[in-house]
């Protein structure tokens, strides 16, 4: 029941901080690593998001974003040798920056709260809370998508304490 109430929470704050006049929605696919009580895997993962202006003058803009992460095996083919994969999911939300380096860059840097549930056993399902650093250059390709390569880590503080980095190839349309 905590996960819908994460979820419903989530949505809904999206839709009632989406009615300012500058927001924006991507998504990004990307590889990295997962880090815990267990030896360094590599994932392939993905991050969807919705970003809007943010009502803190310290930001930018907020970023609510959604992101899980499979140990890379899984999609490999003839890698069956596993009943369970590692992944992970999170939900969070960043306040960003946004510094323009001339009018074809920018560089991008967010700092973050994550809500992570650990599936990296097949019998641990935890959920815990962290913080979340990112960091990246973009690109606009027109007036309403841009085109970005972010660096994602994040590091929980309870529970399994686990970790993760991306680097996420990811493509931001403008509202």
């Amino acid at each position: 029941m905590k996960k819908f109430y994460l979820i419903f929470l989530f949505f809904l704050n999206t839709f009632l901080l989406g009615q300012t006049a500058k927001s924006s929605m991507g998504a990004g696919l990307g590889i990295g690593s997962f880090i815990g009580n267990f030896p360094t895997q590599t994932t392939l993962g993905t991050k969807i998001y919705f970003e809007t202006e943010s009502p803190l003058k310290m930001f930018n803009n907020l970023q609510f974003h959604f992101t899980a992460a499979q140990k890379i095996e899984k999609f490999l083919p003839d890698s069956y040798t596993y009943k369970h994969y590692s992944y992970f999911t999170s939900f969070g939300i960043s306040g960003m920056f946004y510094q323009p380096l001339n009018e074809y860059l920018n560089i991008q840097e967010g700092l973050g709260l994550i809500y992570l549930n650990d599936r990296s056993f097949s019998d641990i399902n935890s959920w815990n809370f962290g913080v979340l650093l990112n960091l990246g250059i973009g690109t606009p390709i027109s007036n309403s998508v841009d085109l970005s390569l972010i660096i994602d880590y994040g590091i929980t503080v309870n529970n399994t304490n686990v970790s993760y980095f991306l680097f996420i190839f990811e493509g931001k349309y403008f509202l």
